[in-house]
């Protein structure tokens, strides 16, 4: 089963697709895996991922495998790869910060939506056959302005695009804002 969980920037998405990461293990003795997509770059950055943990560890108690992408050694895939399996229940965080990646990569636009095209084929073709039950998060761009630069539309469609096809897979799509999930599908 996937699930999905769109909203914009601190609207609780996270939160409320971890209470629902939680719930399905409780209820189904699944075996929680967590895939953080962000990579550390900066004080900023690292600081937000260091929020992120301690938050994750206060929430959860119970066991749980965490995955970091570092992008080089371990891709979203290869991850997925590993956990597919009916006693795994997966949380994706996040789709965003995954295609932003992607995109920013050090080579020409075009390149890097090649390599992100490939990627993304290859992670909607797990989602549609996977064992493993599937929570992914990942951020609204419908509701923003439009980006000033090249790549910022780039990703705004990118992500609207791959987030419409993901919602297509999935069996519940919910709508996170200001920290009320509504449920679309």
């Amino acid at each position: 089963m996937i699930q999905l969980f769109i909203g914009g920037v601190r609207s609780g998405k996270s939160a409320a697709a971890e209470t629902l990461l939680i719930e399905r293990v409780k209820s189904y003795s699944l075996k929680p895996a967590y895939i953080a997509t962000s990579v550390a770059f900066g004080d900023e950055t690292i600081e937000r991922i260091e929020k992120h943990k301690l938050s994750r560890q206060a929430q959860f108690d119970l066991p749980i495998s965490t995955h970091e992408l570092d992008y080089q050694q371990v891709d979203l895939l290869s991850v997925l790869q590993s956990l597919n399996s009916a006693e795994n229940i997966v949380l994706i965080e996040c789709l965003s910060t995954w295609v932003g990646w992607y995109l920013c990569l050090d080579n020409s636009l075009q390149q890097n939506l090649t390599i992100l095209e490939q990627q993304q084929t290859a992670l909607l073709s797990f989602l549609a056959t996977a064992q493993c039950d599937v929570i992914i998060v990942t951020g609204e761009v419908g509701c923003g302005l439009i980006g000033e630069t090249p790549l910022q539309r780039r990703y705004a469609d990118k992500l609207g695009e791959l987030n419409q096809k993901v919602a297509a897979l999935s069996e519940h799509v919910f709508l996170v804002t200001a920290g009320i999930t509504q449920t679309l599908k």
